[in-house]
């Protein structure tokens, strides 16, 4: 079979591997369309990465082999797959929390070979039930950053009392945007890239704000009769967006925050100031990836709010052209990328 694997900073090629057998609790799944994520540019810029690792970890399928003692798929099973590979019995695994698994917590295209390929190895707790209404696509995201996403929003639980700020416009924000103005918020999204402020207004944001262009905290302040949003998503992973939300977030207003862009330091003179916090009684809240039991909720979700994931999607690549699709999404002006099989 075919896979895509980094070989240096910015370097890749696809690569043949030998098709995969599974094991005991273990399924194949023929992959029907990979995504590409955010991650998965940090991944290609990573000096200290496994060169021999097939990436890719937002994908969607077809069960086409099952190992021994598998009860919960069966070959032919469309399935949604959720990328963090977990024990299955500690405490957080048990209740659903796979995502801070204490005792063997891998990840696809982490330790274990990714979706960027025909076919992939994984648990059968790995498998999510795509029902044939859902497409492929939208299950790919579902198991990674409409996930997110989702479990972010439902944090934050905006409503059409509220002005939902977003930080960060690429995937993971532009799913916000979608959910936010699904709930009935008022929507103002941040970014400094043209497409992707676009992208946002025709997605659901009342407003959007090119932070190259205008101050972002006294903008969104003039935006809200100088109160400041109260509800703020922070996708970017950026500390100056993380101390502007902070800055510009309303009294008793929340913020959540999942992006990731490097180790943060409070050293920094762009740290936040914890002191806005307090004195604005702020609640602070970071939201990692999803629990696994939301699946079905996200499903009936985009159902109930006729949400459709796909038009978010401004590029389609058949796998013999995944490497021209990662060069093209590292450029940071699409919106989501995604590779049909």
């Amino acid at each position: 079979m075919r896979g895509l694997v980094f070989t240096g900073v910015g370097q890749m090629e696809v690569r043949q591997f030998p098709d995969p057998i599974p094991g005991v609790g273990q399924v194949v799944v023929d992959i029907r369309c990979t995504s590409l994520c955010g991650s998965d540019l940090h991944n290609l810029h990573n000096p200290n990465l496994n060169h021999n690792l097939i990436m890719g970890h937002e994908g969607a399928g077809v069960v086409s082999a099952v190992g021994p003692g598998v009860t919960k798929v069966k070959v032919g099973d469309r399935v949604a797959l959720y990328h963090v590979v977990s024990c299955g019995k500690c405490k957080f695994c048990m209740a659903g929390y796979a995502q801070f698994c204490t005792q063997d917590r891998r990840a696809l295209a982490g330790i274990e070979h990714g979706t960027d390929a025909d076919k992939v190895l994984v648990k059968e707790d790995n498998c999510l039930p795509l029902p044939d209404d859902i497409s492929y696509a939208v299950g790919a995201f579902i198991g990674c950053f409409a996930g997110t996403s989702f479990s972010a929003m439902k944090k934050l639980a905006p409503n059409g009392l509220n002005t939902v700020a977003v930080f960060g416009l690429g995937p993971v924000g532009l799913a916000g945007v979608q959910y936010a103005h699904a709930m009935g918020a008022r929507v103002i999204g941040i970014d400094c890239i043209p497409e992707r402020l676009t992208l946002a207004e025709e997605l659901g944001a009342d407003e959007t704000i090119n932070f190259r262009e205008q101050p972002t905290v006294p903008t969104l302040k003039a935006l809200t009769n100088g109160n400041g949003p109260d509800r703020v998503y922070e996708s970017s992973g950026s500390m100056q967006a993380q101390k502007d939300a902070i800055d510009a977030c309303a009294v008793q207003g929340k913020i959540c925050m999942v992006g990731f862009n490097g180790p943060m330091s409070l050293k920094t003179d762009n740290a936040p100031s914890l002191y806005a916090m307090i004195g604005k009684e702020l609640t602070l809240m970071g939201s990692s990836i999803m629990p696994r039991q939301y699946h079905y909720e996200i499903v009936d979700f985009l159902r109930a709010k006729n949400i459709d994931l796909e038009r978010m999607i401004t590029h389609r690549f058949p796998f013999e052209q995944i490497e021209e699709a990662m060069r093209l999404f590292d450029t940071g002006k699409t919106g989501k990328v995604v590779i049909d099989m």
